[in-house]
């Protein structure tokens, strides 16, 4: 299926060892006006997301993770609401249905941690800050600031610290979780865990006072 809305598709592929690389390449020589094929010479998730924004041509960015877990049907929810509105949208899996095994137990309460305690930063109603559906002004992926990205072993709260820093009201909307059905995820459950609660508590140290700095 395709999405109309989206009309810079980047694939930033990072070492894969199953034919990824081969098949974006395919895809970026049937449409190269519409699609292009990165190699990442970083690691990890959000340096694919710096690298995808670098190059971006459209004042939106939506992250797209490869996994395929939210339905494409709940992305275009996302995507429709954010060109409707002009705000930085993210989805939200927690209160959506979630598929028998696509997410375990510790992690849901982890989420929901994590959203409890988000919840006054972004000024919305507890919400899921893990999803890796989000769409972002462009900008912002490169107005993070470096020590944050240190703190952030995934990116997701640097990001949206940053989009809330700069003044942008960020809105959730629920989407699905499906079980993965291929490759695995490179997320440390525990001690991921532990650094996303310190940058936590340090971007609560951010807000109250460098927001009085200014």
């Amino acid at each position: 299926m395709s999405v109309p809305d989206v009309l810079d598709i980047i694939i930033v592929e990072g070492g894969s060892t199953d034919e990824t690389w081969d098949q974006a390449v395919k895809l970026a020589a049937k449409n190269p006006e519409r699609i292009r094929a990165i190699k990442q010479s970083g690691k990890g998730k959000f340096d694919a997301v710096q690298l995808g924004a670098s190059v971006a041509r459209f004042y939106f960015l939506l992250i797209w993770d490869a996994d395929g877990t939210v339905p494409l049907e709940c992305t275009k929810k996302v995507i429709r609401h954010a060109l409707t509105t002009g705000l930085p949208t993210i989805g939200d899996r927690l209160r959506g249905e979630i598929e028998p095994d696509a997410m375990r137990f510790a992690n849901w309460i982890g989420n929901w941690v994590f959203a409890i305690l988000w919840s006054p930063i972004l000024g919305i109603k507890p919400t899921d800050m893990l999803c890796g559906t989000k769409i972002v002004p462009t900008a912002i992926v490169n107005e993070i600031p470096k020590w944050l990205l240190k703190l952030d072993p995934y990116g997701d709260f640097a990001l949206m610290a940053t989009t809330r820093y700069k003044s942008y009201p960020i809105t959730p909307i629920v989407v699905d979780y499906k079980a993965r059905t291929y490759g695995s995820t490179n997320i440390h459950r525990w001690s991921g865990g532990f650094r996303l609660l310190y940058t936590t508590f340090r971007v609560y140290f951010w807000f109250l006072f460098g927001k009085k700095r200014k």
